[in-house]
């Protein structure tokens, strides 16, 4: 490929350095970009401004034909490279963050030549630099969510802390492929994940994009219920947008594949911890050790058939206490509460500002009206 073409990589690379998370070189990222990306897409992506404009806002800054740019826009959106949605009065189309041309590639979860050459370029980038984007910042992109029916008081939960209120609030329900198992599974090098590959959860409008562009199916609420169900028996991790108004996924992680809980990206968590702890009623346990099995971040170990419990370490999920046979285990409010953005605005406003960059400026740079 051509120097030319190349540059058109590094303009994109660059683009996506001024949005949160941002996109860290190394040896694999070019030919990763290569595998999702022509280099005419990638030219037309690193323009593209990181909130929604309509193809006319667009066609006029750009200086593209209206029709001819639509026809290129629509093309990246059903790709899952950029992001479109349906507004009463028009559609709209936006730049994504550095991390969606991974998840969208494993949203479908489909078994090809392609994904097999993909998946150990993604892992060692993710691994090498990608993952390490979550140990220098504080607003991390999932925050755990304890599994129904192990908190000690309900009455202390919020709202936004509450797994089945969050889903009840939704009106539109789509399950996709989990893209940290889908690329573990598509890696020759990696034992296949023992967990279900179709178990990430997304809502309302990231919900619609994605059944509009067939990258995973609309269910029923009731299916989403049952697939936290089943997640929960299987000691996954409920994993959601980390913000408290607008939650749009759901995660199912497991430690064997999930960014989040990978032992390389915990600092001393990979993912944003609960308002809740383990907590222990001595006379119940037995000591059988599945608690330690089922921890998903190592806060407890086995030592002579006594609980070594590391709160450092704990991000109140409730993994421990769903697979407790003694019903020994608890989860009590932590007296140190978590400051979760309110929204995505938040989010974006804080991780920008963690990154270096002036948020107002920002906005203000990719606001194209």
């Amino acid at each position: 490929m051509s120097d030319q073409a190349d540059e058109s990589y590094h303009k994109l690379i660059e683009h996506f350095q001024e949005w949160f998370f941002g996109m860290p070189e190394s040896e694999e990222l070019i030919p990763l970009l290569k595998f999702r990306i022509t280099p005419e897409e990638a030219e037309l992506m690193s323009k593209l401004p990181f909130l929604t404009h309509t193809p006319e806002q667009l066609s006029a800054k750009l200086d593209v034909p209206v029709v001819e740019l639509t026809e290129k826009l629509e093309a990246l959106s059903k790709k899952g490279l950029i992001f479109r949605v349906e507004g009463s009065t028009s559609t709209r189309y936006a730049m994504v963050d550095s991390s969606w041309p991974n998840r969208t590639f494993g949203w479908i979860g489909k078994d090809s030549k392609e994904a097999r050459e993909y998946a150990p370029l993604g892992n060692d980038y993710r691994q090498k630099a990608f993952g390490k984007t979550y140990l220098d910042y504080p607003t991390i992109g999932l925050r755990a969510v304890p599994i129904e029916k192990t908190v000690e008081d309900p009455t202390t939960i919020m709202p936004y802390e509450d797994v089945i209120k969050i889903v009840e609030n939704m009106s539109f329900f789509t399950k996709t492929a989990c893209p940290c198992k889908y690329s573990h599974n598509m890696d020759n090098r990696l034992d296949d994940c023992e967990h279900d590959l179709h178990v990430c959860l997304h809502f309302d409008t990231l919900g619609e994009y994605i059944v509009q562009n067939n990258l995973g199916v609309e269910i029923t609420k009731e299916e989403t219920l049952e697939i936290l169900k089943k997640s929960a028996d299987a000691g996954l991790v409920h994993g959601v947008s980390n913000y408290k108004e607008k939650v749009d996924t759901i995660c199912n992680c497991c430690k064997c594949c999930c960014i989040f809980l990978d032992k390389l990206v915990k600092a001393p968590r990979g993912i944003t911890p609960s308002n809740y702890l383990r907590e222990i009623d001595e006379e119940k346990c037995v000591g059988c050790g599945i608690c330690a099995k089922a921890c998903p971040v190592d806060a407890i170990e086995m030592q002579e058939k006594k609980v070594v419990f590391t709160a450092e370490k704990c991000i109140g999920c409730g993994v421990c206490v769903h697979k407790c046979p003694q019903k020994a285990l608890y989860l009590i409010r932590n007296d140190e509460e978590q400051d979760y953005p309110q929204d995505p605005k938040d989010f974006a406003f804080r991780a920008l500002s963690e990154r270096g960059h002036d948020p107002m400026e920002t906005i203000k740079k990719n606001y194209w009206r």
